[in-house]
C-alpha cells in the first residue's frame, strides 16, 4: 500500500534535464535571431550603394522632366545635390527630403569619382544634364570589408554592384 501511495503522490514539475534542454533551445534560437538582425558591413555598403544609385537615377530623371540641370558632388563623409538658381549659379540643395545633404554611415567613404573615365577633383561637381542623358560615370564606395561601384551609363541607367 505504501508503494502505491508514493507513486500516486509523486511531485509534479520539470526535471533538471528538461529545464537544461529548454534553455539550450532558447539560447540557440536567440543566437540565430541576433545574427539575422545585425547586418554585416557588406550589407550596409550594398544598401548605401543602392541608395546612391537610385538617388542619382531619380535626379537625372528630375533634371530632364523639369528642364533644369541638377548636379552631384562628394564631400568628406557624404554627398549632396545642386541645382542652378535664376542667375545660372550652382546652389546646394539643403531643404529637400530626397535630394538634401546625405551623410554616409560610419566606415563607408567615397574613394573615387570619375566621369568619362576622368577622375573628378575634390570640390568638382558632376552635372546631370536637363536636355540629354548624363555622361557615363563611376563612383567607388569603400568600407573595411570591400568596395562597391555605382555606375551610370549614357542612357541614364544607374546601377550599384559590390566588388568581390
Amino acid at each position: 500500500m505504501s508503494h502505491r501511495y508514493s507513486k500516486r503522490h509523486r511531485s509534479s514539475g520539470f526535471t533538471l534535464i528538461e529545464i537544461l534542454v529548454v534553455l539550450v533551445v532558447m539560447g540557440i534560437t536567440l543566437g540565430l535571431a541576433a545574427v539575422q538582425l545585425m547586418p554585416d558591413s557588406r550589407a550596409v555598403l550594398r544598401d548605401e550603394a543602392q541608395r546612391l544609385a537610385l538617388l542619382l537615377e531619380n535626379a537625372g530623371m528630375e533634371a530632364r522632366a523639369s528642364g533644369r540641370p541638377l548636379a552631384w558632388s562628394a564631400e568628406k563623409g557624404g554627398y549632396l545635390f545642386w541645382n542652378k538658381n535664376d542667375y545660372g549659379e550652382w546652389v546646394r540643395i539643403d531643404n529637400d527630403e530626397l535630394f538634401g545633404v546625405r551623410t554616409l554611415p560610419d566606415g563607408i567613404a567615397i574613394a573615387e569619382v570619375s566621369v568619362e573615365l576622368q577622375p573628378l577633383k575634390a570640390g568638382e561637381i558632376m552635372s546631370l544634364n536637363a536636355f540629354s542623358f548624363t555622361l557615363p560615370f563611376d563612383i567607388r564606395l569603400t568600407a573595411e570589408t570591400g568596395s562597391a561601384h555605382v555606375t551610370g551609363s549614357s542612357t541614364g541607367a544607374v546601377s550599384a554592384q559590390l566588388d568581390n
